[in-house]
């Protein structure tokens, strides 16, 4: 089995093995699942190669295509990384087999999806190759954050107290790319001192690393695209990139999919709020997300997370109008919370 622990998986990104040239990257951790194929993908191009970004259906109706593309000699020399997204279930397992036969050898895939349970194909395949990666991404633990904090503050010459440390372990670490930009901001706010101290982390930070979504994650949870256009905008309107927003509530529905699953299996939907992990807070919050789980089919869930990872690979592609394609993505999926039961 190939499955690499998050540590392991870091350093070998780094360095591109030339016995692996498939990496499947995965998780309910949008930010670290994203930094994590730009880090692998630069890693493999260097200077001199390319990095080229597909859309699986470009796969459809001729599997072989990525086979072709991994084959072919680059224009301008050099190595080549290849990163597909993956929204909704497309079945690429007969594209990446074929890759696996007959490796390339001047090109390596990446494939990026968000969770996966271990029955996916796409796990099974990975997992069972000496010639591929398997790389899940979930939400940081201490020492993860720890290292984050260290590697942003060091290259900024700054140290932080120790209060201010858990401080801020207390209000980040849902997603990577929020973590990091919240720590650069705390790093810059700071600059010119020797410490990082609580009263920055209070200034800078504040609650934004995990609930400052939380109004849009709850409009479109519970269908009300009133407050779901007024919460959009003023995000925005306060500089929140939009793909931030869109994790938040892709990561709601992944959390809503898995207690569907376990509320139609006979589990009370408010104990599964209770137990949910991260903690749904503020509380005030949590007896709507009863309310949510008990509305939501799982066939409904399942057609709101393919609307948003369709989503986040439409505002890459068209990134001039990422804003339009995240937003009108939102207020589809408020409409499909349909009428409460």
């Amino acid at each position: 089995m190939t499955q690499l622990k998050s540590a392991e998986a870091d350093r070998l990104l780094a360095r591109p093995d030339p016995a692996v040239r498939l990496v499947l990257i995965y998780g309910d951790d949008e930010g670290l699942v994203a930094e994590r194929t730009e880090k692998f993908a630069a890693a493999v191009a260097g200077k001199d190669g390319e990095h080229l970004r597909f859309d699986p259906a470009w796969l459809s109706d001729n599997p072989g295509r990525l086979a072709d593309e991994a084959n072919a000699i680059p224009m301008f020399g050099g190595r080549r990384a290849i990163s597909l997204r993956i929204s909704g279930n497309r079945a690429l397992e007969g594209a990446l087999q074929a890759i696996l036969d007959a490796p390339p050898q001047d090109s390596w895939i990446v494939v990026s999806a968000g969770e996966l349970r271990k029955t996916s194909p796409l796990r099974k395949l990975a997992e069972a190759s000496r010639s591929a990666w398997s790389i899940a991404c979930y939400a940081d633990g201490e020492r993860d954050l720890d290292r984050l904090i260290d590697d942003e503050l060091h290259a900024a010459k700054l140290t932080i107290a120790d209060d201010a440390r858990a401080t801020l372990k207390a209000l980040i670490g849902s997603d990577r790319m929020v973590s990091r930009s919240e720590v650069q901001k705390l790093a810059l706010y700071a600059s010119g001192n020797a410490t990082v101290i609580l009263d920055d982390v209070r200034a800078v930070i504040g609650d934004a690393g995990a609930f400052a979504t939380d109004e849009v994650v709850d409009a479109v949870a519970g269908g009300d695209a009133s407050a779901l256009d007024v919460a959009w905008r003023r995000l925005l309107a306060a500089g929140t990139p939009n793909f931030l927003i869109l994790g938040a509530v892709t990561r709601h529905f992944s959390f809503l999919d898995k207690a569907r699953a376990a509320f139609d299996g006979g589990e009370p939907a408010e104990a599964l709020v209770r137990r949910a992990a991260p903690p749904i807070y503020p509380f005030s919050r949590q007896p709507a997300a009863v309310r949510q789980i008990e509305r939501w089919p799982t066939a409904r869930i399942a057609r709101a997370l393919a609307t948003l990872d369709q989503a986040l690979l439409d505002s890459r592609i068209h990134g001039n109008l990422s804003d339009e394609v995240v937003g009108q993505a939102l207020q589809l999926v408020t409409t499909l919370a349909g009428r409460p039961r």
